[in-house]
């Protein structure tokens, strides 16, 4: 298999629109139902959403993002698939941050991952890494608006951490052996 630059894991195995598609509609169905498998904090909940989000936008490249902002626009318009529901009055809610910080992680994401057959596993990192960042900042920055900062960081990331190294450490493994096959 001949590698060209400039592409996602996704455009290097898939050539076809219907293929993306495919992979588009797999990214909001991967997000709805990883937004369900969660363990309940209080105000945040424990999901995987978020290695969903690193490996769609890293693997996918814009597809990864295409998807994530799609699940949370359909959640918005009422579609049940957030953690605690859907709706616009979501957007009022304390955990709404971390949200909108995965559509702009994704982005991230997938902007330095467009080339990903010429990076190594430390660009990989730094991608997801990053995407991290945003999510949390975001988050924390939403919340905070509710409870204050201090209790942000202790209840919107403290709790995360450990679970947080996993998830980052799962994904970047699985889109290097993507890269890699």
């Amino acid at each position: 298999m001949k590698i060209r630059n400039n592409m996602s894991v996704l455009d290097q195995y898939s050539s076809s629109n219907i293929s993306k598609i495919a992979f588009y509609l797999l990214g909001v169905i991967l997000l709805s139902v990883s937004s369900k498998v969660s363990i309940p904090f209080y105000p945040v909940p424990m999901t995987f959403q978020t290695f969903v989000v690193y490996f769609i936008a890293a693997s996918m490249g814009i597809v990864g993002f295409y998807s994530t902002l799609s699940y949370v626009i359909l959640g918005l318009i009422g579609l049940p698939i957030f953690a605690a529901g859907g709706g616009i009055g979501y957007i009022m809610s304390p955990t709404f941050g971390f949200l909108y910080g995965m559509v702009l992680a994704s982005f991230i994401i997938a902007y330095f991952s467009k080339d990903l057959f010429d990076k190594n596993l430390l660009k990989i990192s730094f991608a997801v890494f990053l995407g991290t960042l945003i999510i949390f900042t975001c988050g924390i920055i939403h919340l905070a608006g509710f409870i204050g900062i201090e209790k942000a960081i202790m209840a919107g990331l403290m709790p995360f951490i450990f679970s947080e190294i996993l998830k980052i450490a799962l994904a970047i493994f699985a889109v290097y052996l993507l890269i890699k096959k």
